[in-house]
Formats: structure tokens, C-alpha cells, sequence
């Protein structure tokens, strides 16, 4: 499969869970979630989103993890694809690495 379309299919997943964790994930009014980036196998097999948030990021990943057959659902419903990829969150550590450099 080509780099490019790799690329076309993690900006389309990246923009819909965005839009997917806003609508269905709860969590405090103070709190910001945001997906980061996705990398996805070039077989669609898997997909790991990146996912940063200002409070409470690792409980908000775990939950995510937890629900990511309920979200893997709904990301199915909204895009069209042969094979939807089994979803993994994980902490985006670029802002960590940006955080210990400034």
C-alpha cells in the first residue's frame, strides 16, 4: 500500500476520533483531549493514536483503551474502508520531549 494513502487514511482517522472522543468520551469541562497523531500498519490492521490531554492522561487513556471496540464501531459507521483497524491509545510523548527542551 502506498505511503501516500497510509498517510490519507491517518489524517482521516486522526480527524474523525477527534470529533468521536468529543461527542461520546465524558470528561470534566476543564479538561482538553486531543488526538495527536495516528500510525496506522500498512494492512490496516492496527492503529495506534497518540493522544495528549491537560489533566488526568493516563486515566483517560486507559478508558479509551477500554472502550476501543465501542469506538472502533463508531469510527467504522463514519468512514469507508475495507478493514477498520483495531485501535490502540497511547500517551504522545512529543510533548514531554518539547517540555525537557525548552
Amino acid at each position: 500500500m502506498g505511503r501516500y494513502r497510509i498517510e490519507r487514511i491517518n489524517n482521516l482517522i486522526k480527524r474523525e476520533l477527534s470529533q468521536i472522543i468529543s461527542e461520546h468520551i465524558e470528561r470534566s469541562k476543564d479538561n482538553f483531549i486531543t488526538v495527536s497523531s495516528v500510525d496506522t500498519k500498512p494492512d490496516l490492521s492496527y492503529a495506534t493514536v497518540y493522544i495528549s490531554a491537560l489533566k488526568d492522561e493516563d486515566e483517560i487513556i486507559e478508558n479509551l483503551n477500554k472502550r476501543s471496540p465501542f469506538l472502533r464501531a463508531l469510527l467504522a459507521k463514519r468512514i469507508r474502508l475495507r478493514k477498520i483497524p483495531q485501535l490502540k491509545f497511547e500517551k504522545d510523548i512529543t510533548k514531554a520531549i518539547y517540555s525537557i527542551q525548552v
